[in-house]
């Protein structure tokens, strides 16, 4: 899988935004940070709300690129449908959306099963997801992910 983590989500900005689905995928990057600096304990279910809102962020992103950019223009439903085209084509390099995002988001708004849950660790808990990998670090390759996919398209825009 190629690796999308790079530079500094939180600060680095695109040089082209026209997409309105740069807006839920801002949403994602505000909620990263409350992962990323949190503390998570067993009386604390505020990760599990976040997480809710993360995940079906993440799968909003998809959607307003679908419905709404795709709608701006023909060049636009061009480079949008080439990329959804791409990404269903190279399932295995686009894993992230596949079988985190997609999967993870059908699981929590269609019968509200979490696939991350709260697990002891060394210094108190952390949020694992079922495949064991650590739930937050997934969500955090998914926010890179998509910041690559809307940057490759922005610039492959007119």
């Amino acid at each position: 899988m190629i690796s999308y983590v790079t530079g500094d989500i939180f600060v680095s900005q695109p040089k082209k935004r026209t997409l309105k689905a740069w807006t839920p995928f801002g949403d994602c990057v505000i909620i990263l940070f409350e992962f990323q600096n949190s503390d998570i304990d067993e009386e604390d279910s505020g990760w599990r709300l976040n997480w809710v809102a993360g995940i079906a962020l993440l799968r909003t992103i998809g959607h307003v690129l679908a419905k709404c950019d795709a709608e701006t223009s023909e060049e636009h439903a061009k480079v949008i449908n080439a990329a959804w085209d791409r990404w269903k084509r190279d399932a295995p390099e686009n894993s992230i959306f596949w079988n985190f995002i997609e999967t993870e988001r059908n699981s929590l708004l269609k019968t509200y099963t979490f696939g991350a849950t709260l697990a002891p660790a060394d210094a108190g808990f952390s949020v694992v997801y079922s495949n064991g990998e650590d739930a937050f670090q997934l969500y955090r390759e998914a926010v890179y992910w998509w910041r690559h996919q809307l940057n490759s398209i922005e610039n492959a825009l007119p």
